[in-house]
């Protein structure tokens, strides 16, 4: 099975904005982020398409496959709960000091931690490749690529954030049911 998890495309929000589950529009650059993305993705027929529930992600799974994608909330971004939408010099600095101090464990006010994402990208891993698919594209986000990578080469979680996952690129993982390779990361 081959398994393309592609990040969507760039966002129309400031870099100043923390956000992960709050709907954020795509920047008035999809059509063509997308076309460039889409030339990176195997044959569609043979393909089942997977996505997170956010629109961003949502837009760029049908731009390619051209018909609906399934929805599994376990792709979803990390949920920053309080903090969605603010500004981050407007977030408690004793909060986002904490935060930051452990970011895998600590989980954001009325949020949740980066093991909570990781554990259920886990879940959604180990189900779908049970499953008898050929080929599985994945439109997500850059926190549930790093997530994936993380724990198929198991490299410690907290070292998952120096990986850069640009918008718009494509990581490939295979498995034949007994190994999992990672082929590529971040191609654009």
């Amino acid at each position: 099975m081959d398994l393309y998890f592609l990040r969507h495309t760039t966002v129309a929000v400031d870099n100043d904005v923390c956000y992960g589950q709050t709907e954020i529009p795509v920047a008035s650059s999809f059509l063509q982020e997308a076309s460039d993305t889409m030339k990176l993705v195997p044959d569609k027929m043979h393909a089942v398409y997977f996505s997170s529930p956010t629109r961003r992600c949502i837009q760029l799974a049908e731009f390619i496959s051209k018909r609906p994608a399934m929805q599994d909330d376990r792709l979803s971004d990390l949920n920053f709960g309080a903090w969605e939408r603010k500004k981050w010099e407007e977030i408690d600095e004793e909060e986002l000091q904490e935060w930051m101090h452990d970011v895998v464990f600590h989980s954001v006010p009325e949020g949740e931690s980066y093991e909570q994402l990781i554990l259920r990208v886990k879940d959604f891993f180990e189900d779908i490749i049970t499953k008898n698919y050929k080929t599985v594209v994945i439109s997500t986000h850059a926190s549930v690529i790093r997530a994936i990578l993380s724990y198929v080469l198991e490299i410690p979680y907290q070292r998952s954030f120096d990986m850069h996952i640009a918008f718009g690129s494509i990581t490939k993982i295979s498995t034949d049911g007994e190994s999992v390779t990672v082929e590529y990361i971040n191609r654009v």
